[in-house]
């Protein structure tokens, strides 16, 4: 993998027709056993030796077994491959996928790129045309193959059989100090597993860590060269898979970065005092697709699971799962269905709309698995291969998976208090619970002004938003026209603070109008687009209403700032569709009466920019 490369947020996966319904996976090859390999650099587009071949249609072959191979001690007999696949950062956002040589390209993919840093991802897959994989990328960018391990056909085995466990928490070094930059720390074998344990499955998540790699190797053994994950220096937690080989004291994980270490395990695999048994041996398949919820929802909502049913008797399968328009910073949770959900994570998102993957080997139930977010997301779940066995009972119900009522907070000034003078035009705030604190001369941060319609200083939007008990999901802004441009950013970033501090996954901030008596609120749309632009601020989302009432007539005063009573309602609506459209809700309304409400509500920019159309205001509320 990329040593000291960093990977961020990457692109959305390409999306495949729906299902109608899984299909038995077709196994690629017979059961076989695991035998950990290196890790071995197979192939490095960077390099003028790439150890590949580069196909016309920019497929990248590598030769992993027999003639053609550069790589020792692989054995002929492999069948799949334990490999992973990284990628510096790309040009323009995409997606990576890799197959077996030779055969029908998947519709599934193991990687997503990312145009600020290195990405990196473990994977199972079928040897194909010569014993190769190919590997192809959705748009231009160098490819990286590490060889983990290999799998070799057996009807029964001593060594190399998966053995899966409960998932469980083996470090947490949260309740200690982090490690400083290049420490490292030793894991022990869990209780129960053997001394001559080949290697364990585990999740490693890093905290904290400013930009850097993770390495792995058994413990009392000299380190590789490689790394299985890679931080973007931001802090935010990143989960990588990986099958480590173990000694008899463990193993050892190296972080170049230093920061928290978390570490849970789903299983280990047997070595030579183990019992000759069929249970546990590998059956690849070529890469199938077991869920989409954006082609087959719902999505996750916030604290909810999903459950894929068994798709084949097995013990545990092996998976690739991505999280893909989460709704926050936010962590996925992978176990077996109907047992009691364990505290430990199988992916985490850095931001909002963070598109995140990472290799999933869990045990399964006779219900099959369940995936339990946080914060909410869509989930991509592909199948790569089970282990042999028999899967646990599922004793619990099904977990409930609810869409969530938003709480939300709306701040403005007189742009906003319309709502005082037409109160009625609060039945346009549908789908949530909400705050209403709208006063006339609000500023942002520094002192307000006194009112000349109700002769009263009201109190800054920094001042109201940490007045009101929270928590919100969403905090609205509207307000900042009785601002200048000087100090304005700090102030933005000030309420957004304060917001973020009241539990806030998103801050909805509504543009500046101009008008003909004040022109100058170009500068303050500017500062809030960069802002939004910023990878500090993945949850400032800017909501451009002066583009979209721009469009109007009949919902301005005569100064083009104020609403009359017609933008009143129009404003309650247009803030409802946003408000629906980041909980990934339904429309509150239909955008003219008569036509259906979508039941993903898309944002009311993109539709006002698509159809060139304002809702229906007058049809739809009066």
């Amino acid at each position: 993998m990329l040593a000291g490369a960093t990977p961020v947020a990457a692109a959305p996966l390409p999306t495949p027709a729906r299902l109608a319904a899984v299909a038995a996976p077709t196994p690629a090859g017979s059961t076989a056993a695991y035998q950990p390999i290196g890790p071995l650099r197979a192939a490095d587009t960077r390099l003028e030796e790439c150890g590949c071949t580069v196909l016309e249609d920019g497929t990248v072959r590598v030769q992993l077994v027999g003639a053609g191979s550069e790589l020792a001690g692989v054995p002929e007999a492999t069948t799949a491959v334990m490999v992973a696949v990284s990628a510096p950062p790309a040009a323009a956002g995409g997606y990576v996928q890799i197959w077996p040589a030779g055969g029908p390209v998947p519709s599934t993919s193991v990687l997503n790129l990312s145009t600020r840093s290195a990405v990196s991802n473990s994977a199972v897959v079928p040897l194909g045309e010569g014993g190769a994989v190919d590997i192809r990328s959705s748009t231009p960018v160098d490819l990286v193959l590490d060889l983990l391990g290999v799998f070799t056909p057996a009807t029964s085995a001593t060594a190399g059989r998966f053995q899966p466990l409960a998932p469980d928490r083996l470090l947490d070094t949260r309740t200690g100090d982090p490690l400083e930059p290049g420490g490292a720390v030793t894991v022990a074998l869990p209780e129960g597993v053997p001394s001559d344990a080949t290697a364990v499955a585990v999740n490693v998540t890093s905290v904290g860590a400013p930009r850097g790699f993770f390495s792995a190797h058994p413990a009392g053994a000299e380190a590789n060269g490689t790394s299985f994950m890679n931080v973007d220096g931001t802090g935010a937690p990143r989960a990588g898979a990986v099958v480590v080989p173990v000694s008899a004291d463990g193993f050892v994980v190296t972080a170049s970065p230093g920061g928290h270490l978390i570490v849970d395990i789903t299983g280990w695999f047997t070595g030579e005092s183990a019992d000759d048994s069929s249970d546990g041996l590998f059956v690849p398949v070529v890469p199938q697709r077991l869920l989409d919820t954006r082609t087959d929802p719902p999505r996750v909502w916030p604290g909810g699971t999903r459950e894929i049913p068994l798709p084949v008797q097995a013990a545990a399968l092996v998976t690739n799962v991505t999280a893909v328009a989460p709704d926050a910073r936010s962590y996925i949770t992978a176990y077996p269905a109907g047992t009691t959900r364990p505290g430990t994570s199988t992916l985490n998102t850095a931001h909002r709309n963070a598109t995140t993957a990472n290799q999933a080997i869990v045990p399964v139930s006779d219900r099959g698995m369940a995936f339990f977010s946080n914060r909410g997301a869509e989930l991509v779940v592909d199948l790569q291969g089970w282990f042999t066995g028999t899967p646990v009972a599922a004793t619990q119900p099904v977990p409930p998976n609810t869409p969530p009522v938003p709480h939300v907070l709306m701040i403005g000034d007189s742009s906003l208090g319309g709502f005082t003078i037409v109160p009625q035009a609060k039945a346009t705030f549908q789908g949530y619970s909400y705050v209403y604190d709208a006063e006339p001369c609000r500023r942002l941060v520094r002192e307000s002004c006194i009112s000349s319609y109700t002769n009263v200083k009201p109190n800054t939007a920094l001042k109201a938003i940490q007045g009101w008990q929270g928590p919100f999901d969403i905090v609205v802004i509207k307000t900042g026209y009785n601002d200048v441009i000087t100090n304005f950013e700090t102030h933005v970033r000030q309420i957004i603070d304060a917001a973020r501090a009241k539990g806030a996954k998103m801050i909805l901030w509504l543009t500046y109008s101009e008008g003909p008596v004040v022109s100058r609120y170009w500068a303050q749309n500017d500062v809030l687009r960069q802002l939004a632009a910023s990878p500090e601020f993945p949850d400032l989302v800017i909501a451009d209403w002066r583009t979209y009432a721009g469009h109007s007539s009949g919902w301005y005063s005569s100064d083009r700032l104020h609403l009359l009573g017609l933008g009143v309602w129009a404003t309650g609506d247009y803030i409802s569709r946003w408000i629906a459209h980041l909980s990934h809700l339904p429309c509150p309304q239909p955008w003219a009466p008569g036509e259906a409400a979508n039941p993903v509500c898309p944002s009311p920019d993109g539709v006002l920019a698509y159809t060139g159309v304002l809702p229906d205001i007058r049809g739809l509320y009066l």
